[in-house]
């Protein structure tokens, strides 16, 4: 640490905290009346209104006192205190304030990731955000500073990421878990075998650039682990005479199946997510192990007792750590995880590449296991800060070793090489293979869910039809908002809606759920004002409407349509 912060009291009695370093001595609160300061600062706000506002630097917490009882807390939607200094801390009465009030939040820079400020932008999206510097605080340490509007500008950038891979992935993570309730009588439910492997090893193998290096280290090892795949690196394996234990898929686009399953002979045990690509499931000829996508809420129409894990990226190392978690082990040895391009490569040779993993360029930097910096892509980012995130939720009796020397360093694991890997027995698990049961045929199930989704659609659109025509003439009475307002939650009645469709476009929903959420309040509203929010519900329904139609003439649910529509 090149800096320390001590405290010394201001004019009026209040304890300052000071930043000293070789060169500088800095209050990061007025000496003379912290109180003033805070009012100053909360005067140049004063024109912020309906914001989430974020102030970097807490202070001694006078900027608190004030903002609690001021106008411009009550003007703005939310505030977030980010804390650069970890040795700053919070009295038991600012941290019982942080507790009980929803519009304040408090946290650590230290504690603070681009996945967090993500949680915020998600949940006050379509809000303003205003980000403000406490006084002094640049003047202490302005890289410091720099470090956490970095994170801020990484959390956009995620934010940007994680809202196209909705909008790609809309029809998928609807289509494919429809698709795979046609698998479910042929798969047993992970949930059966929790705890099943206590004291094994695994090796996690995933299809970054350092697989090459241990492709001898894996063969000479399978019968002294449990190995597990992630579908990208099956082909590679494969290739090497390599059969893994078992292989792993999340993915819901053709192009996964296409890329990394087709045409393979493996025959062993594959574990997948409802969301996976049906394609894989259809055409695998050994064992089906299946657990429900966190966010699949259309599996729960055919089946309610699968086990699902929680995941906030779509990453299958993930979902594989997840996995070896569940089940048990006792160690487990990352191969392959780079999260990082190596000498410029995203996967291993013997890897069949898209068209989306070629001629990728550096776009972050990051700490690898030798102490270097290795240069990596937003998405392998965002997969490295979940990794880290995971680890800390996973019991600490699983020992977590990492292969890859070159590759990002993750914190929560340990670097070792292969050499120093001690022998070990792998033993055979006998595994429960009781299969799913259905009520419902599956057929049954897939077509009377296209059914209750047309009956959707044409209610949207005969509510949206009434809303266009008061759009059009300009003018909305109370009794046509009452009207729409009852037929709207009608609508909202339908699972279907509230369960599935406002589960996936998350965003744009979100986007005009606020509108309405953080509307100004007035005793009256003028013809205006309820014009303003029927356009919104239009634009709702709009979505709806035309997400629907576009599942409904999807080609892969040809078969299951009762007639022509």
């Amino acid at each position: 640490m090149d800096y320390i912060i001590r405290k010394q009291q201001s004019d009026t009695g209040a304890d300052v905290f000071i930043f000293e370093n070789q060169n500088i001595h800095v209050p990061l609160n007025s000496l003379y009346s912290p109180e003033k300061e805070a009012n100053r600062f909360l005067t140049k706000l004063s024109s912020v209104q309906k914001s989430l506002v974020i102030v970097i630097g807490f202070g001694n917490g006078a900027l608190l006192d004030s903002l609690l009882s001021s106008k411009t807390f009550e003007n703005n939607i939310h505030f977030l205190f980010i804390e650069p200094f970890s040795e700053i801390k919070l009295t038991d009465q600012q941290i019982a304030i942080f507790k009980m009030e929803d519009k304040i939040s408090f946290t650590y820079l230290e504690h603070f990731s681009a996945l967090i400020f993500v949680k915020y932008i998600s949940k006050f999206i379509s809000i303003p955000v205003t980000i403000n510097v406490h006084p002094n605080y640049l003047k202490a340490n302005e890289p410091l500073i720099k470090d956490c509007l970095n994170v801020i500008r990484e959390g956009t950038e995620t934010k940007q990421i994680l809202d196209n891979t909705e909008m790609n992935f809309a029809l998928d993570w609807i289509i494919e878990p429809l698709l795979n309730i046609n698998y479910l009588p042929e798969s047993i439910n992970i949930k059966n075998l929790k705890g099943k492997f206590s004291g094994e090893r695994a090796l996690l193998i995933a299809s970054g650039p350092s697989l090459n290096e241990h492709m001898n280290f894996i063969k000479a090892k399978q019968n002294s682990f449990h190995t597990f795949a992630v579908g990208s690196s099956l082909r590679a394996l494969l290739a090497n005479d390599i059969q893994p234990d078992y292989v792993l898929s999340i993915d819901a686009s053709n192009t996964n199946y296409e890329t990394h399953f087709q045409d393979l002979d493996y025959t062993s045990t594959l574990i997948y997510e409802t969301m996976s690509n049906s394609n894989i499931q259809k055409h695998h000829h050994g064992s089906l192990i299946i657990s429900k996508a966190g966010t699949d809420y259309v599996t729960s129409q055919a089946v309610n007792d699968l086990f699902s894990f929680p995941q906030t990226s779509p990453s299958v190392a993930i979902f594989t750590l997840q996995v070896i978690a569940y089940l048990g082990f006792s160690e487990v040895y990352l191969i392959g995880q780079d999260l990082a391009l190596v000498d410029g490569e995203y996967y291993a040779s013997d890897i069949k590449q898209h068209e989306g993993m070629m001629n990728l360029e550096d776009e972050l930097w990051v700490e690898s296991n030798e102490g270097r910096q290795v240069g990596t892509t937003r998405s392998l980012k965002i997969f490295l800060d979940t990794f880290e995130t995971l680890i800390h939720t996973l019991p600490e009796d699983l020992s977590i070793f990492n292969l890859s020397r070159q590759g990002a360093k993750i914190n929560g694991t340990t670097y070792i090489d292969s050499k120093e890997i001690n022998e070990g027995t792998k033993h055979e698990i006998t595994i429960n293979n009781e299969l799913i049961y259905l009520s419902k045929n599956p057929t049954s199930i897939i077509t009377e869910f296209i059914e209750n989704l047309l009956q959707l659609k044409l209610d949207c659109e005969k509510a949206n039809n009434k809303i266009k025509r008061l759009v059009k003439i300009g003018a909305v009475s109370s009794d046509d908002m009452q009207r729409i307002v009852k037929q709207f939650r009608l609508i909202s009645g339908n699972t279907i809606l509230t369960e599935i469709i406002l589960s996936k476009l998350t965003f744009m929903f979100d986007r005009i759920i606020n509108k309405f959420a953080y509307l100004e309040e007035k005793q009256h509203y003028t013809n205006d004002d309820l014009l303003s929010l029927i356009i919104e519900l239009e634009s709702f329904y709009d979505v709806v409407i035309k997400y629907s139609d576009d599942l409904i003439k999807d080609e892969r649910l040809g078969c299951y349509k009762k007639g022509k529509r």
